[in-house]
């Protein structure tokens, strides 16, 4: 009776988590480049089958029960969220793979355009207060008395007519190495799995990238993750008073 416990308590904390997610999601459904978080659920094999040291434990006729659930971790949905327009030459958007690059301690990425010149002519992420990087690493800074500015779909940034600078625009080739920073912001665990962003990308002045939540989805999902929290949580509750039935058996008054 403990094992089924066990296996109860493990999809509590599975659909906690989800829980939480879908919170997030709801709450940045209108936060421009916003990535939904993929929460990674998986099955999990009879104990005896995943630790050598249950073997003095086996039950035979439970062997080839499963072993519940278990979150491996989480991921990112990168899908492509719907354009809006802007009124802001510096609003940008991506259309296709790929990520703007700002100034960190390591690589540090976004599918947030939402960015703004600062008092020195520096083209920096409004949400983060970070740099935007050109093509060459270095922090992009524009002479606003040469005139417009103009971001063509490859990210060169002129000005009159003139190239002076490129965005620098990277994808990544395993997405399952992307960590979320906060404030829209991610980065990768290992370097080495950034790469060009691709030929089919295409960058979009005076245009935002909306956020890939869609609220209607996140709800039932979320009703959805609730009945089944509320189904491990009653059978919780039977276990618990089947077991207190067994212990009062042969009691002595």
């Amino acid at each position: 009776m403990l094992y089924g416990l066990y296996l109860s308590a493990a999809g509590l904390q599975v659909q906690e988590r989800q829980q939480d997610m879908i919170a997030n999601h709801l709450a940045n459904a209108q936060t421009d480049g916003f990535k939904r978080d993929l929460a990674i659920v998986q099955s999990r094999a009879n104990a005896v089958h995943e630790d050598a040291v249950m073997m003095p434990y086996r039950v035979p006729v439970l062997e080839d029960q499963g072993g519940g659930v278990l979150l491996r971790g989480s991921g990112v949905d990168l899908a492509q969220g719907a354009l809006k327009a802007s009124e802001n030459w510096h609003d940008l958007a991506l259309k296709g793979r790929g990520f703007f690059v700002l100034a960190g301690e390591g690589p540090t990425l976004t599918r947030d355009g939402g960015f703004k010149v600062n008092d020195q002519g520096g083209l920096i992420h409004a949400a983060s207060g970070r740099a935007v990087l050109g093509e060459d690493g270095e922090p992009i800074v524009l002479d606003l008395t040469l005139g417009a500015v103009g971001v063509d779909r490859d990210g060169q940034i002129k000005q009159n007519g003139e190239a002076v600078t490129k965005l620098k625009l990277v994808d990544v080739n395993d997405h399952r190495q992307l960590v979320k920073l906060g404030q829209n912001l991610l980065t990768v665990r290992d370097a080495g799995t950034l790469v060009p962003m691709g030929e089919g990308t295409r960058v979009q002045q005076w245009q935002l990238e909306m956020s890939g939540v869609d609220p209607m989805v996140e709800l039932v999902n979320m009703i959805s993750g609730q009945r089944m929290f509320d189904a491990n949580a009653r059978m919780i509750s039977l276990q618990d008073m089947t077991l207190q039935s067994l212990n009062s058996v042969g009691r002595i008054a």
